[in-house]
């Protein structure tokens, strides 16, 4: 698979042998529990990461590290990660039914939404994704419903 960013190519280079698949790089202690998503940013530069340990790590592409750990983010763990189109702002979707909105260059919280489920359910947030234009983010819920939000009213 290559990864192209401005005038690069990054590649992760995948290959099967047998039943097994050996990947060129890893990241290894970037969590203390199971990894549920990932998402490179569109421009390249950032891979996030959400995990069972309650938190979502930035990692930069071409330095290969771990620039910001997002620990206080959510109260549970952490199901999904997306970037916007422009690559500007991070959100992430948690078992504690919350989405958050992180602005990548100050690395700051920007926007928390509440309870992002039926009533009485829990689990909240399993997907989320941002439409085409960025003018909606679409989450997708463990009360089987998909709701959509309009981000011209929060960013």
């Amino acid at each position: 698979f290559f990864f192209f960013k401005q005038k690069t190519a990054y590649e992760i280079s995948a290959c099967l042998v047998g039943s097994e698949m050996c990947i060129r790089d890893s990241f290894n202690g970037i969590h203390s529990s199971s990894v549920y998503s990932v998402a490179f940013s569109p421009n390249g530069k950032y891979l996030a990461t959400a995990s069972r340990d309650n938190t979502c790590s930035l990692i930069d592409v071409e330095k290969q590290t771990r620039i910001e750990c997002f620990n206080s983010l959510h109260t549970d763990y952490v199901r999904t990660v997306c970037f916007s189109r422009n690559s500007r702002y991070l959100v992430t979707g948690s078992w504690d039914s919350s989405i958050c909105i992180v602005d990548i260059e100050s690395r700051k919280l920007i926007k928390r939404l509440e309870n992002v489920h039926t009533e009485g359910q829990s689990k909240g947030v399993w997907s989320v994704a941002f439409s085409v234009d960025g003018k909606y983010l679409a989450a997708g819920c463990y009360d089987k419903t998909v709701k959509i939000i309009n981000t011209e009213e929060l960013l």
